[in-house]
């Protein structure tokens, strides 16, 4: 067994509801005497305001796990306009009224007070992130961006375990206002700390990860690099917030010759980790890279803690040669507490149709939990029919189609879904700037939510320097849906599943190109019954993808030691 380093160390329409402030936002501590803000703008650099010190209605209290280091400089703006007079925050209207999905007459507002008793979902007070594995040709930022639906200011502290003598430290705090996002470049070009602070590309590396927390309850999500189209290797994560991890994990993701990772990040001390390949001991805010030979099978991450597990790969393309221009993948892994047995495969809106007028294909990957599932789909699927059968736990199943469908299983399964490479739009020229025609995209990873969890209203963000973003969203027919920035979604932006009661419909986010209001940064969605959503977004040679949203309900009872 390694061992690592030793240091100090409710149903979710109610969030529909005013959301309140609270006090520590869970786990340890966090110092914010002596914190530095932070006003970052998705096109500025970071700027580091005079040093403040937050109410104790805020959340602020002395931290217990050692000295904490920050730097001041010039304070933010509180109009969405920073130093720069660069855009850093985004406006998206107000919260819509909500009754709660049980007919009680009036739901219990969401806190971080109270939020460890309420329904997991992907709202909450602390997240955990980390700069993964990839196949990079440039130093740009690894990204965190947060989202505030409340009523209030939310105050939102980063930290790491990188201070003197490995105490924690505050790398970044700042302020994000009532209905907006904000987005802060931590490490790389113009990060807040600078340098490259990514895991190792196998093994331990001790103090690796970022603790993410707020006074309210927020969404939080990862850009990996931040920038778009230059990157060329971008990817977006979905952070699960602390109250819906867990201990079970099924690991997986799309191998090519740069192969794959799962990074395991535990959240507090003494947590063993049992997988497969061997067992490891963490520290709070260590991560352990492992690299399973094939991706073939999932990778089973077992814990006795909760802990917080991603999945990747550095580079790839798909389906893989002769095409051009690879690009890296990430997901935080949804725990398999919280796989379905009913999801809707909504293939994303076709990418360049005036040069390539025929659908794309969409690759599915299928993740089987148990042995001996079976999975129907409806319309049957190329390659694969009707019906799927999964002899044993952690097998995959991938085939390819042009259509949505819906997939049901009599155990549950995880769904995935992969945006092929540009080349599979843009097939002229073996020069990689062919995919410049466009926002042509390249791979993505995303864990599709599971029908038992789809939501009635959630907030989710996009990333502002992509050229188009947009929403897929899935429902029964018949189910009004509402984005704060457009309305009612009509109904000629639906497409139904053959032989279905199932609808497919896109909406475009993007600042030049939204529908209605719709801009790039926070938005809020909401219906009369639940739904599901995926997030993405395009440039020319890259894009991005995560779930919008989802609720984290334990569904069975999984296994915490490796199948077999």
């Amino acid at each position: 067994m390694q061992r690592s380093t030793t240091r100090p160390l409710l149903s979710f329409s109610a969030l529909a509801l005013a959301l309140a402030g609270c006090s520590d936002p869970g786990g340890r501590d966090s110092a914010s005497e002596g914190s530095g803000i932070t006003s970052v703008g998705s096109n500025s650099n970071p700027t580091v305001s005079t040093t403040v010190t937050p109410s104790t209605t805020a959340g602020a209290t002395d931290s217990t796990a050692g000295e904490t280091a920050s730097t001041g400089e010039p304070a933010p703006t509180t109009d969405g306009v920073d130093s720069t007079g660069h855009h850093t925050k985004l406006d998206i209207g107000g919260l819509p009224d909500f009754a709660d999905d049980t007919g009680d007459e009036q739901p219990l507002p969401l806190t971080c007070e109270n939020i460890a008793m309420q329904a997991a979902t992907s709202v909450g007070c602390e997240f955990w992130g980390v700069d993964l594995p990839m196949l990079q040709y440039n130093e740009m930022a690894y990204g965190i961006s947060v989202g505030n639906m409340a009523e209030e200011p939310a105050m939102v502290t980063i930290e790491d375990l990188r201070g003197p003598n490995g105490s924690l430290r505050v790398v970044t705090q700042f302020e994000v206002a009532p209905k907006q996002s904000q987005l802060v470049k931590i490490n790389g070009i113009d990060g807040v700390i600078g340098g490259d602070h990514k895991v190792a590309a196998q093994g331990i590396t001790p103090a690796a990860a970022f603790r993410v927390t707020s006074t309210v309850p927020v969404t939080a999500m990862q850009i990996n690099p931040v920038g778009g189209g230059p990157s060329h290797v971008a990817e977006a994560s979905l952070l699960l917030p602390r109250q819906a991890l867990a201990t079970s994990h099924f690991a997986t993701s799309y191998a090519w010759s740069y192969g794959i990772w799962t990074v395991v990040v535990a959240i507090e001390d003494g947590t063993t980790i049992t997988t497969s390949t061997g067992d490891a001991a963490l520290d709070a805010f260590d991560a352990w890279t492992f690299t399973p030979g094939s991706d073939t099978e999932a990778f089973f991450v077992g814990s006795d803690k909760p802990v917080a597990v991603f999945s990747g790969t550095d580079c790839v393309l798909i389906p893989g040669d002769p095409w051009f221009a690879c690009d890296h993948l990430e997901e935080q892994v949804v725990p398999l507490a919280s796989w379905g047995t009913s999801y809707v495969g909504a293939r994303h809106p076709q990418r360049v149709p005036d040069i390539n007028p025929a659908p794309e294909e969409v690759r599915w990957r299928i993740v089987g939990a148990v042995d001996g599932t079976t999975v129907q789909l409806q319309p049957p699927q190329p390659g694969v029919g009707g019906q799927i059968n999964i002899a044993k736990a952690g097998q995959i199943v991938e085939f390819a189609s042009t259509e949505s469908f819906v997939a049901t299983g009599d155990q549950p399964f995880m769904l995935l879904q992969f945006m092929t490479g540009c080349y599979n739009v843009i097939k002229t020229t073996g020069n990689p700037n062919s995919c410049s025609q466009g926002a042509t995209g390249d791979p993505y990873m995303i864990q599709v939510p599971p029908i038992e969890q789809w939501m009635t209203a959630l907030p989710f963000l996009t990333d502002t320097s992509y050229p188009r973003d947009f929403a897929i969203l899935m429902r029964e027919a018949g189910t009004t849906i509402e984005l704060a920035c457009l309305g009612v979604v009509p109904d000629d932006h639906f497409t139904a599943i053959a032989g279905t009661n199932y609808e497919v419909g896109y909406v475009e986010l993007d600042d030049n190109s939204g529908e209605g209001n719709c801009v790039d940064g926070a938005h809020f969605i909401s219906a009369d019954a639940p739904i599901g959503v995926m997030v993405a977004g395009l440039d020319w040679a890259t894009s991005y993808g995560y779930p919008g949203g989802l609720n984290f309900k334990s569904l069975w009872v999984p296994p915490t030691e490796p199948p077999g």
